[in-house]
C-alpha cells in the first residue's frame, strides 16, 4: 500500500501525473446539493489537500469564486495554478494542513476530500489529524463548516472530530450509491467559544496523543 501520509510520495505521484486530474471518492456533482445547503456563492472556501482534483474548478464554474486551494505538494500547486490561470479569483498555495498560515476566523467552509484518510495512513496519524482539526477549527468562522469526505466509517472517524480541543456540532451523511463501498460526509459546524476551548485543551490532547503514538 502506498504511504499516503508521506509528502514525498505525493511529489513523485504528481510529477508522474502531470496533465491529468483525479477526484478522490466523490466529484462536485455528488456533493453539490450538500455544499449549497451550507455555503453561498459568496462564501470564502478553503480546499484542504486540493491535489489535482477538479472539484475546485467545477465549483468555480458554478459561481463559487472565493476558493483558496492548499496542498503540501509544490509540484501539484504549480500544475494547478498553471491549469487555472484564467480563474483569477481562485488561489493556490503550498501549505501543510497541520500548520495553516491563515487568518483565524476567516473561512465559511473548509473542504477535505480524503485528506484525513491520507494522514491516517502516515506516521503519528492520530496526532497529525488532531493538529489538522485544530487548525481547521481555528481558521473557520463561528458557524462555519468543516466538510470531511471520507471512506472511513463513523466508527473509525467520529472520534477525530470529538477530541477535547474541538467544539463542533457534527452530523454524518452517506453519499456513495455503492452500498458495498460507501463514502461518508462528516459536517462539522464550529460552535461559539470553540477558540477558547482549543486554547484551553490543546496541550492536554497533544500530550495524550504523543504518548499513545510512542513505540
Amino acid at each position: 500500500m502506498p504511504n499516503y501520509g508521506d509528502p514525498e510520495y505525493w511529489e513523485k505521484r504528481y510529477e508522474e501525473q502531470e496533465g491529468r486530474t483525479f477526484d478522490w471518492l466523490e466529484d462536485y456533482e455528488t456533493l453539490k446539493d450538500m455544499i449549497e445547503s451550507i455555503a453561498s456563492r459568496e462564501s470564502k472556501i478553503l480546499m484542504l489537500g486540493c491535489g489535482n482534483a477538479e472539484i475546485s474548478e467545477d465549483m468555480y464554474n458554478d459561481g463559487y469564486k472565493h476558493i483558496h486551494n492548499i496542498d503540501i505538494s509544490a509540484v501539484v500547486i504549480e500544475q494547478m495554478k498553471s491549469r487555472n490561470y484564467n480563474k483569477p479569483e481562485m488561489t493556490w498555495e503550498v501549505m501543510d494542513v497541520t500548520d495553516l498560515k491563515l487568518t483565524p476566523n476567516s473561512y465559511d467552509l473548509a473542504i477535505d476530500k480524503s485528506t484525513i484518510d491520507a494522514l491516517l495512513c502516515g506516521e503519528d496519524a492520530y496526532l497529525n489529524v488532531a493538529k489538522m482539526t485544530r487548525e481547521v477549527q481555528k481558521v473557520l468562522k463561528v458557524g462555519g463548516y468543516y466538510m470531511a469526505i471520507s471512506y472511513g466509517t463513523p466508527e473509525t472517524r467520529l472520534e477525530h472530530f470529538g477530541w477535547d480541543h474541538l467544539s463542533f456540532e457534527v452530523s454524518t451523511q452517506v453519499v456513495s450509491e455503492d452500498t458495498d463501498n460507501p463514502h461518508y460526509v462528516y459536517l462539522c459546524k464550529k460552535k461559539e467559544g470553540a477558540d477558547q476551548v482549543a486554547n484551553e485543551k490543546w496541550a492536554e490532547v497533544e500530550e495524550l496523543l504523543k504518548e499513545e503514538e510512542e513505540p
